[in-house]
């Protein structure tokens, strides 16, 4: 048996059996580098087999081989300078640190509620922001199944305005229906929901001005949609539309404005004590 693969199939087995890192031994080298048996084991995951422990093993080891290989290409081509990559790694390091310290007090102090008011003014001054890029209904969607049951009477139903009909749509679609989507109450795509039925149009939106009511079917089902409510695309788009998008707009403008003042802050705080100097 080839020596690499005796060496991963014991390798799977230690791991099985919980590696003992005294029994460290090296599974590849390149070049001065080495790969220990526990550096692989540490990245299998508890309880897996042994068929995948050795696929997961394997893989591992042949990207390390790989990763070095290149690494000591880079080297030998690399000029001194480039090599040098001492200020890219303190920058980086830099970065992770303030990313880090500035996310832990934006979670403990930054507050994260956004009032009606908040969000009904924040759209009112820049409603020129929120123009639709496409048509957006609000509709009730039925599939139900050929024949249909009670077919004149859910034809009724699904037109009707009056709240006990809608209760008597309901309990008749949870029985019959094979899809039942009721979006009355939030928009969605006009052309995403109008794909869904077998109904051809040359133009959306002369379809939406002039339709409430779209019956229509195939062979094995018949789709029933009423349009509730239209907004065009080009059109500013309703508050209920854009509501959860400016409150993440407003909570973002705060942590920029909470992050500049903190900045600030200990800016004028390391002055007033004179903790460092400009020449």
């Amino acid at each position: 048996m080839n020596k690499y693969i005796l060496t991963i199939i014991l390798l799977a087995g230690m791991i099985a059996c919980n590696y003992n890192q005294e029994e460290d031994k090296a599974v590849a080298k390149v070049n001065q580098n080495y790969l220990y048996m526990s550096e692989v084991a540490a990245i299998v995951p508890n309880g897996s087999t042994k068929e995948d422990s050795i696929l997961i093993a394997d893989n591992y080891i042949h990207q390390w081989v790989k990763k070095q290989l290149i690494i000591s290409k880079a080297e030998l081509n690399l000029s001194d300078e480039d090599k040098d990559v001492s200020k890219m790694v303190e920058d980086y390091r830099s970065s992770l640190i303030i990313h880090k310290y500035q996310q832990q007090l934006l979670e403990q102090k930054l507050d994260t509620t956004v009032t009606t008011f908040e969000i009904d003014n924040y759209y009112r001054q820049n409603s020129g922001n929120f123009i639709l890029n496409r048509n957006i209904i609000k509709a009730l969607y039925i599939q139900i199944s050929k024949p249909v049951p009670n077919y004149k009477g859910v034809q009724k139903l699904y037109k009707s305005e009056k709240e006990e009909d809608w209760d008597e749509l309901e309990d008749y679609c949870f029985q019959n229906a094979t899809k039942f989507d009721n979006f009355s109450g939030q928009w969605v795509n006009a052309k995403e929901l109008l794909n869904r039925i077998p109904f051809e149009f040359s133009n959306e939106d002369k379809l939406l001005k002039s339709r409430k009511h779209i019956e229509t079917e195939d062979s094995t089902y018949r789709y029933f949609v009423a349009i509730k409510n239209v907004e065009f695309k080009n059109n500013v788009a309703p508050l209920d539309f854009v509501r959860d998008d400016i409150r993440k707009i407003i909570i973002n403008k705060r942590k920029i404005e909470f992050i500049k003042n903190l900045e600030e802050n200990i800016y004028r705080d390391a002055e007033s004590k004179n903790k460092f100097k400009i020449y």
